[in-house]
């Protein structure tokens, strides 16, 4: 599996289009920017734990480690949700299960 990441500098809107485009690459960099820009944590976490439900390990992927940039940055997250969907993560896809334990990792660090 290989990520393709754009550049993860874009808008809040820039994001919602590149996520509604349903086009994998766009996906996966919009979480990417998510998790390292967005201001609304209530917002990213929520479609952060959305796009892990998604068919595309790619996406997982980005979506989890997002997950771990967000933590980085605010400091916070709904503990319960996120680490119950965490591992759900690694039940469903074992090969994300090294990316789940780098982000619950970081979430021990800065929460």
């Amino acid at each position: 599996m290989s990520l393709y990441y754009q550049d993860p500098s874009m808008s809040h809107d820039q994001a919602i289009r590149f996520l509604a485009s349903h086009q994998e690459t766009n996906i996966v960099g919009a979480l990417v920017s998510i998790g390292l820009n967005e201001e609304d944590l209530g917002w990213a976490q929520s479609t952060c734990l959305e796009h892990l439900e998604h068919n595309s390990e790619s996406v997982k992927a980005a979506a989890v480690t997002a997950i771990g940039h967000l933590a980085r940055r605010h400091g916070k997250l709904d503990m319960e949700i996120i680490l119950s969907a965490l591992d759900k993560v690694k039940r469903t896809s074992p090969s994300l299960a090294a990316i789940v334990a780098d982000t619950l990792d970081d979430i021990g660090l800065f929460i």
